[in-house]
């Protein structure tokens, strides 16, 4: 023990003791795994991207909502409609969260009660489905929290209930993962360990390298999370696993290069500290190499404009921190224990030959242009026909057998596949949006969403359940004033009459009354104009944004309209004035009988006078009726018509209770902001939804051109929209992570091999190996499973491993061209021979670390460890081929006379 502590003191003490102190810092500073992915469990967005927009008007709603997060509480019965007793049971239940709304942090509750002209929006066609939508505050480190809460507070006997929501879709997603992330970080350590203590047949040999790689793990993990915490450097759900995926993959391999290179010195040099000086100075170089190349590689992934590919910066960071801890902590160990690092196991590790690799060699060597077609023959028919479809949506990997998920299936169930995954558009005007100037083109929008091609459902202000409301409509104010026109015509025909039988029997208290009667019916055709003034103006303004034809037709039967109105108002008018004047007369002709007999030749002329006069006023009558029949047919054909379906809602319906309700449910509190909710009729899918998205953008846009809302803030927001918005950045910005990491690995190899022909050979036959990687991965999962598409984190988890892989291998073997003195046909056959022994264990290990992926039973795990095993095994049959059949024909292929000899 106390030679052991005198090594220690002796050799690199210091170090070790640094290392300690990092270490120990690291384990202090660095959050739990599962709170650090907890924090960063939703997406985030650039301020100007539509999301980002959208908070920002929700953040101005009032209501103290602008912070608070939409969930639906789901009520389903399995054996049919909801029943009258199951109903008062749901009220009962939200009745109780109401009483404790403080409690759990909600700030407001819409049922089916609160929202009555929305209640097809929240209850299913069937009657068996129920909605209530809850506005909690909560943030994402509670969200979990409240939601487990909600789950037992919320349920009704007889009934199923579920909480869900896509923010909480997402976080029982990244709880999955921080469950993955745990499960598969322990299992690669433990694999790592088991494929190094048997790889030597030692004890020790494991457990250095363990406490090497999680040295360096923990480091890396503590100040990849303190700059995300501090500078906000970007950082996602899986950037925990690929810190660990690379430390323990490239760390493995450097720790297992470094134990076999001290036992072969020690085979020399007997004294472990001088045989310890020496390995690490013979592979200082190479480690240095790799790990600063992939280093520089990632930290230029930092510059990408996607924080899922920006968020790779940290793996440069890794590599920095893993090449430190490999060397120096490694040398600690090395130094101090010497042979003993191997105990129990003395024996020199036998080396086994690749067969393999020394046929594929001699076979190339021999026909360089049948290998090279070989290679063509496994590649080519993957590359040229590959396909593969990535998915967007968190439930990717969740099971039915959590209840946000169920709650998700169900409303897609029993309303429309979008249902769980709508999309909100929030429109912010200068001015209240409570008249009917801004209403009116809010409805026409809405109209717009809902006939759009893609489209199940809108609902808005003015139409909350997703359906127009008849009594807000010119249709319905047609209706009535055509009735007052044909209760008109009716009292005309009684007024006519009496004017007939007055005429005849001079009846004066008979003409008093007509006078009465037709003074009445001077106010109704008063009122007939003016409502058709203000539905003329409704009409032009609605013929104003329609087409030609529909203006020309439109503004023709209103100037119909109101010339019919009018002569018929003139003729009541004339009417009225001739019947008091015979009335006046009458009263003058009774007094001329009272007092006069003198007067009678008088009083029979006046008589006279006045049966003309009666005649000609029963004329204006009936021409009156016949007016009104015509007005009342007239009336009749434009509410059948297309320019009755306008919205126009009057003063008083603005502050009858039903429109406040809906008013408080779909503006903000200074009525500037209203939102519009659209459902699609199918499920986000990578292939429609950022077709759809664009479609629905362009839609409102066009729509509010040339309209009093035309300068309004428009924002989308939405489970569609944060998948669209992944899925055109990762096909923008994929390309460019694909050419650094290419360039960045050709750059270094050709330095390093200071050649290119060659270097480019087997970089590209690397990237042969990766898409029919893919390729196969996409079958395999095609065939066994029934999954078509990726996870759309699955292709930057492989990328990730991939590279460093492909480092590894290719500068390795530049290297070994750089320094060799021997030509290239004859560095070709020992080098494959040497080097085939190495990559076979690299393989190996590869391999067993891939499968440690799998234990998470995520299909996301599966699936990047299939590309993994793929791609190196294809490389691994093709690059003995590849350098082989190249090199021969880099060096005969000038000559013809050469190639035809087939040296």
């Amino acid at each position: 023990m106390k030679e052991t502590i005198a090594k220690l003191h002796k050799n690199r003490l210091f170090t070790l003791l640094v290392w300690l102190i990092i270490t120990f810092i690291a384990i202090i500073t660095a959050p739990n795994v599962t709170d650090t992915l907890q924090s960063y469990s939703q997406p985030t967005f650039s301020k100007d991207s539509q999301p980002a927009q959208a908070q920002q008007l929700r953040n101005d709603w009032g209501y103290n909502l602008g912070k608070a997060s939409t969930i639906n509480v789901v009520y389903t019965n399995p054996n049919g409609k909801i029943t009258a007793k199951q109903q008062t049971k749901i009220d009962n239940a939200l009745n109780k969260l109401k009483a404790h709304q403080s409690f759990y942090s909600i700030k407001k509750i819409v049922t089916i009660n609160t929202n009555v002209a929305g209640k097809q929006q929240l209850l299913s066609k069937d009657g068996s489905t129920q909605i209530a939508s809850l506005d909690i505050d909560a943030k994402s480190s509670t969200l979990r929290v409240l939601t487990n809460e909600l789950v037992g507070e919320v349920q009704v006997p007889g009934l199923k209930s579920y909480v869900t929501s896509p923010e909480i879709v997402r976080d029982v997603n990244n709880e999955k993962t921080a469950q993955v992330t745990n499960i598969i970080l322990i299992t690669l350590f433990v694999v790592s360990m088991l494929i190094v203590g048997i790889y030597f047949r030692s004890l020790f040999a494991p457990v250095i390298s363990f406490i090497t790689l999680f040295a360096a793990f923990t480091t890396s993990f503590s100040i990849s999370t303190a700059l995300a915490k501090h500078f906000n450097f970007a950082f996602t759900q899986y950037t925990p696993l690929e810190i660990g995926i690379a430390t323990v993959v490239i760390g493995t391999i450097w720790n297992i290069y470094i134990y076999r290179k001290l036992r072969s010195v020690l085979a020399l040099q007997r004294e472990a500290r001088y045989a310890t000086q020496q390995t690490i100075a013979d592979l200082r170089f190479p480690i240095t190499i790799v790990g600063s190349a992939l280093a520089i590689i990632f930290a230029c992934c930092g510059f990408i404009n996607y924080d899922q590919l920006q968020s790779l910066w940290v793996l440069g960071i890794t590599y920095v921190v893993l090449m430190l801890a490999v060397l120096t902590l490694n040398a600690v160990f090395l130094a101090a224990l010497g042979e003993s690092i191997f105990w129990p196991s003395s024996a020199p590790l036998s080396a086994m030959k690749s067969h393999f690799w020394n046929r594929a060699t001699d076979f190339s060597l021999w026909q360089p242009i049948a290998a090279f077609l070989v290679v063509l023959y496994l590649t080519l028919p993957f590359i040229y026909f590959y396909h593969t479809s990535l998915n967007f949506s968190p439930m990717t990997n969740l099971t039915q057998t959590n209840q946000a998920v169920k709650g998700a299936h169900v409303l897609q169930a029993h309303f429309s596949q979008g249902k769980a995954t709508p999309i909100t558009i929030y429109l912010k005007n200068d001015q209240p949006l409570d008249n009917e100037k801004y209403l009116q083109h809010l409805d026409q929008l809405t109209t717009k969403l809902q006939h759009t091609k893609g489209v199940s459902a809108a609902y808005s202000l003015t139409q909350p359940s997703g359906m127009p409301i008849e009594k807000y409509y010119v249709s319905n104010q047609l209706e009535s004033i055509g009735l007052n026109a044909k209760q008109a015509t009716g009292q005309l025909s009684q007024a006519s009459n009496g004017i007939e039988t007055s005429g005849s029997n001079l009846n004066l208290s008979g003409l008093k009354q007509q006078v009465k009667d037709m003074q009445s019916l001077v106010k109704k055709s008063n009122q007939i104009v003016e409502d058709s003034s203000s539905l003329a103006s409704q009409v032009n303004s609605v013929a104003a944004n329609s087409s030609v034809a529909v203006q020309q037709g439109a503004s023709r039967r209103v100037r119909m309209y109101q010339q019919k109105i009018n002569e018929l108002n003139q003729s009541l008018q004339s009417v009225s004035s001739g019947i008091s004047q015979l009335n006046a007369e009458g009263s003058v002709i009774q007094n001329y009988g009272q007092n006069s007999a003198n007067n009678l030749e008088s009083y029979s002329q006046q008589i006279s006078q006045v049966q003309k006069q009666l005649k000609q006023v029963s004329s204006q009558v009936n021409s009156s009726t016949d007016q009104l029949n015509n007005i009342y047919d007239y009336l009749n054909g434009l509410q059948k018509s297309g320019a009755a379906n306008v919205y126009y809602i009057t003063k008083a319906q603005l502050v009858d209770t039903d429109f406040l309700q809906t008013m408080l449910n779909y503006t903000s509190q200074d009525k500037k902001i209203t939102t519009i909710q659209v459902v699609m009729n199918n499920a986000p899918s990578s292939k429609t939804n950022l077709k759809q998205v664009k479609m629905l953008e362009a839609q409102v846009g066009l729509q509010l051109r040339g309209t009093p809302l035309s300068s309004d803030q428009v924002a989308f927001t939405g489970e569609p929209i944060t998948q669209s918005i992944n899925q055109s950045k990762l096909n923008h910005h994929f390309i460019t992570l694909l050419a650094i990491v290419i360039i960045g690995i050709l750059v270094t190899v050709f330095v390093v091999s200071r050649s290119i022909l060659q270097p480019l050979y087997w970089t590209v036959a690397f990237i042969m190996s990766a898409i029919t990687g893919f390729q196969l991965t996409y079958l395999t999962m095609h065939y066994v499973t029934g999954t078509n598409q990726f996870d759309w984190q699955v292709p930057i988890l492989a990328i990730s491993i991939l590279t460093a892989i492909a480092a590894w291998q290719i500068i390795a073997l530049g290297l070994s061209f750089r320094y060799t003195e021997l030509s290239l046909l004859e560095w070709i056959r020992p080098t494959m021979a040497s080097y085939g022994k190495i990559v076979r264990y690299i393989l190996l290990v590869v391999i067993a670390l891939a499968i440690g992926l799998t234990f998470g039973a995520s299909f996301a795990m599966i699936e990047t460890a299939l590309i993994v095993i793929y791609t190196v095994c294809v490389y691994y049959l093709i690059l003995p081929m590849i350098v082989t059949s190249m090199g021969k024909l880099a060096v005969t292929l000038p000559n013809k006379d050469n190639l035809l000899k087939n040296k």
